[in-house]
């Protein structure tokens, strides 16, 4: 499909791809790439090892109010010192009247580790002798806590209590740890402060930290997992010691695979996906966009690994629609010469399939269900008397213009122009599903629009199927349409004069615009040529409920031959609406009929000689 590539494809691809360049390596869209990945986070479990002791509204309400009295700590201390490390995230940077007993706590073992800050590059450390680590916590611009920075001096809080507790010679190479969430806020087992106090609790060869819960005490943090639930910082360094534990820290896709991968994806797009179908195209990329999001969440589940999610789609996009855009411009170009040279010969839409055709134009034709519309002037003789030969060829060719435009302005196609009369269809050569809603619309449109000329037309519009193709010799033919229906189409034209009416629709359009347009049952009749009756309507202009009803009304009892009263009722009719000529033709008939009766097998058609 590479093939006949032009320079300037070459360049607006190459802008492109420097443009991604240079969003990714100054780290564009930071909160809205992090954002979407959050959502791989969660669905682990915790270790059992690993306790927090909770200091929550429950525990402050029965020990007292916070902060507690050292005693307390004390205490709470010495029913844990049997575990294998305890982390302490609670402030211990001032002194107090009764630090003896927690300090011959902290000094009896060596398995405590306390909490240190850090803030604008001060180290606060706890008064105790104790080994420490600081407890601050990366916060994101989007304000989600995503990952831990390491400093030389000293450890993370996390990083501490692993290294006293699970690997004394472990060395922390990387500068920049991504936490790699379990589950949502409160995940890992928990004890409360109070209980431990009054319990005993076996803490043998457990991690146990101990921090706020209490979201009084301003010690939480939104995560990628929080749901709308920030979780307490003492259970974000259950996280990590967790991470440490297991080694399972977040591993994040670099900028050299990132790039690689919107290079791969941009030649795709751009020079391959570019070429093809719409419907082709649109199944494809939203078939790899779905796939490398499945990779993504099986490479995050199963190793730990973090695939930007992103770029991918942007360059699937970005350099598809790019690639479509110097295609289009291409064929433009084409196109707009082909259809200089022949618009002024052929229908605009018939120009557009053969422009878009690739195999070579020949005859035949297929059959298809199509919408038929025959238009007339009335009187042309009479009015062709009156004008001169110049003046009536340009108010001729006025009017076939204007009805042209309303045509094609409603996606119909101009079959010919047969002296003043015209003759279109819907529904070829381009598919139209509203086609004979289209050809109504067309119709009315059009007998509005002769405002400005001093005649009428007669419209006949019908519904079938025809054969629509190429007919003609192999030198020369034409697209048109063949068939019955074209025939019936031109008689149904020709029955306006009959019933004086602008707009006569056959049976088999009716039904598929009768609750969209207002039409009047006009007759059953038999036109010439045809045995089999046919049921034709007034598509009607202007809205007259009462008189279409009482119409109605008249026109069963006469197909009923019940014609006496049907008289009584047509000219009632008449009375609403003085101008109607169809109510004359049927008061005609039925006082014809009331001295002629049509015979018990009459069915109510009426047959034009």
């Amino acid at each position: 499909m590479i093939k006949n590539i032009k320079p300037y494809s070459i360049v607006t691809f190459l802008i492109i791809f420097s443009i991604f360049l240079i969003m990714i390596y100054t780290d564009s869209f930071p909160n809205i790439r992090s954002s979407m990945t959050d959502k791989l986070y969660g669905g682990k479990s915790p270790l059992d090892n690993i306790i927090i002791i909770s200091i929550d509204d429950e525990s402050i309400n029965k020990i007292g109010r916070w902060p507690w009295d050292r005693e307390v700590f004390a205490d709470l201390f010495s029913k844990t010192k049997d575990a294998k490390v305890i982390g302490i995230d609670i402030s211990f940077f001032e002194e107090s009247d009764n630090d003896e007993k927690l300090t011959d706590i902290l000094s009896s073992a060596n398995n405590f580790v306390l909490a240190a800050e850090l803030n604008n590059n001060k180290l606060y450390k706890p008064i105790f002798n104790v080994d420490y680590g600081y407890v601050n916590l990366r916060t994101d611009g989007d304000g989600i806590t995503r990952s831990l920075e390491l400093l030389n001096e000293p450890l993370p809080f996390s990083f501490l209590i692993y290294k006293k507790g699970w690997n004394q010679d472990v060395i922390f190479n990387e500068d920049k740890y991504f936490i790699n969430f379990i589950g949502k806020p409160y995940s890992f087992n928990q004890i409360q402060a109070y209980k431990v106090l009054e319990d005993d609790y076996d803490f043998k060869d457990k991690l146990v930290l101990i921090g706020a819960t209490a979201p009084d005490l301003h010690d939480n943090f939104f995560v990628p997992t929080s749901e709308g639930i920030p979780m307490p910082g003492v259970e974000i360094h259950a996280n990590i010691l967790q991470n440490l534990i297991l080694d399972n820290f977040v591993q994040k896709q670099s900028k050299e695979i990132l790039i690689l991968i919107v290079l791969i994806s941009g030649i795709f797009g751009f020079f391959i996906l570019s070429k093809l179908k719409i419907y082709y195209f649109i199944f494809i990329a939203l078939s790899l966009v779905i796939l490398y999001a499945f990779i993504s969440i099986f490479l995050f589940s199963k190793h730990n690994y973090l695939q930007d999610l992103i770029y991918f789609p942007l360059s699937i996009i970005f350099f598809t629609g790019a690639g479509i855009g110097i295609n289009y411009i291409q064929e433009k170009k084409q196109k707009k010469f082909i259809s200089d040279a022949f618009s002024k010969y052929i229908n605009k839409d018939l120009l557009k399939e053969i422009l878009d055709m690739k195999t070579e134009l020949k005859l035949g034709g297929e059959k298809r269900t199509i919408t038929i519309f025959f238009s007339d002037i009335r009187n042309f003789t009479s009015l062709s008397e009156k004008l001169s030969p110049e003046d009536l060829v340009s108010l001729i060719n006025n009017y076939l213009t204007t009805m042209t435009r309303i045509i094609l302005k409603n996606k119909g196609t101009v079959d010919k122009f047969i002296g003043d009369a015209v003759m279109a269809f819907w529904n070829a050569p381009l598919k139209e599903e509203n086609h004979a809603e289209l050809a109504c619309k067309t119709a009315i449109e059009q007998v509005k629009a002769l405002n400005e000329f001093d005649f009428s037309i007669g419209i006949g519009i019908h519904t079938g199927e025809a054969i629509v193709g190429n007919i003609g010799s192999e030198d020369r033919f034409n697209y048109t349409v063949m068939g019955d229906t074209i025939n019936l189409c031109s008689r149904l034209e020709g029955l306006t004069k009959q019933y004086g009416v602008k707009i006569i629709i056959s049976e088999s359009t009716h039904k598929i615009i009768k609750e969209k347009f207002i039409c009047r049952k006009l007759d059953v009749v038999k036109v010439k040529g045809k045995k089999v009756p046919v049921v034709i309507y007034e598509l009607c202009i202007d809205k007259n409920e009462k008189f279409n009803l009482q119409f109605e009304k008249a026109l069963e009892l006469y197909l009923k031959s019940s014609f006496k009263q049907s008289l009584k009722e047509f000219e009632s009719a008449l009375k609403i609406k003085q101008d109607d000529n169809s109510c004359n033709v049927f008061i005609d008939r039925c006082k014809y009929f009331n001295k002629n009766s049509p015979g018990k097998n009459w069915d109510g058609a009426f047959e034009f000689k």
